[in-house]
């Protein structure tokens, strides 16, 4: 296992992080970068390095709550804050409620770190915030699908469906039959009138 100590930099700006990286180097430090903050705390998660240097406006979330998650979940986490020079007095409340190690104000050059290096390798302050954070929750699973409707059961011994009869046709064959008998009553009597059978 090696001993080089490992630092995270968790930045939106890439200049920033670019300088960052290069002074650690300088120093015989590693760097795992980001520039989400939610990464930023899953890496930190995972790798447990020894300082975060931490952007003040980290999307999603902003630094002072990706900076409270880091120390919710290790309170001796190592945490620098950067941040603009428009945004330093926002980064001065954040870095208090975090307990920040130190501040250091874009655009940093390595006499920055130079100087702020003893506060950032000494005592970790309390971060006050912690007593009114709320680590976020993850998503509750969505509801379950509704099951589709099952059809209603068969009866064990079904009762056979028995096709409507087709109205009888007596009606008709009665017709037919009389039409029929009065026919050949008519030839019959046609015939004995004619002669062709005799009384």
């Amino acid at each position: 296992m090696s001993d080089t100590p490992c630092a995270l930099i968790a930045l939106r700006d890439p200049i920033t992080t670019g300088r960052l990286k290069m002074i650690l180097k300088q120093r015989g430090w590693t760097t795992e970068t980001t520039s989400s903050s939610e990464d930023a705390v899953s890496i930190y998660k995972a790798i447990r390095p020894r300082v975060v240097f931490l952007g003040i406006d980290l999307p999603p979330n902003d630094g002072h709550d990706t900076a409270l998650q880091i120390r919710a979940d290790d309170n001796q986490g190592r945490i620098v804050i950067i941040t603009p020079k428009n945004r330093v007095e926002v980064a001065n409340k954040t870095s208090i409620s975090i307990g920040a190690l130190a501040t250091l104000i874009t655009p940093i050059i390595a006499s920055d770190v130079e100087t702020a290096w003893p506060k950032i390798m000494g005592v970790i302050p309390p971060a006050p915030g912690l007593a009114n954070f709320r680590p976020m929750q993850p998503d509750p699973p969505p509801p379950p699908s509704q099951p589709p409707e099952m059809p209603p059961p068969i009866p064990a011994n079904p009762v056979p469906l028995v096709p409507a009869e087709k109205p009888r046709r007596k009606g008709r064959l009665i017709f037919r039959f009389t039409l029929l008998v009065l026919t050949i009553g008519a030839a019959v009597a046609g015939a004995i009138y004619t002669g062709y059978i005799p009384i």
